[in-house]
């Protein structure tokens, strides 16, 4: 083993060490890591989920708002839409958290929920500028350290796939104001569609949280482009999110960080089936950006 090699396995055995940090297999996720460093940033490429994955899942216990939500709080959004879609929020929202449902059951009913949410956005004047007016009046805020790593990616020209079950409008109204809507930041998610000036429902075929990994499939045109780019870091906060690399081509090494918060006894032993390592209650991308320092 080289010198810089060992300098490399006391940093990362540094990273893994921190208390936020839960990991089935550690050997197999050390090895995952080297291999990432030995490939280096051309042949590394970013996927992200954004809601409560690039931002904060909660500020001192209180939830920040989800990309919808923020859609939600804009004052020209009629009251109609926002009681109905909070009661929509109310009955399906505890169907995508339970641990005890199917995959399958789950999907079927988070179609209900989005085809069902979706009729309700029809029929209003819209300017999306007041997203952003909402998000810094405090609607949301990006994890600690997100804007250093999108940076230091944009930097080292590897690129940003954010794939989101949300509203895509808010996710790029988001990234705006934080100023990292970045060259190489590609976004996929639900987009608001127009008839003039109206709101006209969303755009294409909806995206929910269990059926990335089918969009992932369908936009792999975007993986053809980053075919020599075989190695994946995937980021995530839901079971949904590690299928969100399905559809990279000649796929390598990819590695699977979930972020998890919310009942964390329940779910920890799920999240540990699913992604590589898991942070507990971390708000920050301290753990991403220490893996990125040695890639990059």
């Amino acid at each position: 083993m080289t010198e810089q090699s060992t300098k490399e396995q006391v940093k990362l055995e540094n990273i893994l060490l921190r208390n936020s940090v839960r990991i089935h297999d550690k050997l197999r996720v050390q090895n995952m890591i080297m291999s990432l460093i030995d490939g280096g940033r051309e042949k590394l490429q970013i996927i992200s989920d954004f809601d409560r994955t690039l931002t904060k899942q909660h500020v001192d216990g209180k939830p920040t708002m989800s990309s919808f939500c923020i859609f939600s709080h804009c004052s020209q959004v009629p009251s109609v839409y926002k009681e109905q879609d909070e009661v929509l929020r109310q009955r399906y929202r505890p169907i995508e958290m339970d641990p005890n449902m199917s995959r399958e059951e789950k999907a079927k009913q988070m179609v209900n929920w989005y085809q069902e949410a979706e009729k309700l956005l029809y029929g209003f004047e819209f300017q999306t500028k007041e997203l952003e007016d909402v998000v810094r009046d405090g609607g949301t805020e990006l994890r600690e350290g997100t804007n250093i790593m999108l940076q230091s990616l944009q930097a080292a020209q590897v690129p940003v796939l954010v794939f989101s079950a949300g509203l895509g409008d808010s996710v790029s109204a988001v990234l705006r104001y934080y100023s990292v809507l970045l060259p190489n930041v590609h976004i996929i998610s639900n987009y608001l569609r127009f008839n003039g000036l109206k709101v006209n429902g969303l755009q294409g075929d909806i995206i929910h949280s269990f059926n990335k990994n089918e969009h992932a499939l369908e936009k792999s045109g975007y993986f053809q482009v980053l075919a020599s780019r075989s190695n994946v870091l995937l980021l995530g906060d839901e079971l949904g999110d590690a299928a969100m690399a399905d559809g990279v081509q000649n796929a390598g090494t990819v590695l699977k960080i979930g972020f998890l918060y919310d009942r964390v006894e329940e779910r920890l032993e799920e999240f540990l089936k699913h992604f590589d390592i898991v942070l507990i209650d971390d708000q920050t991308m301290d753990v991403v950006n220490g893996i990125l320092d040695l890639v990059l």
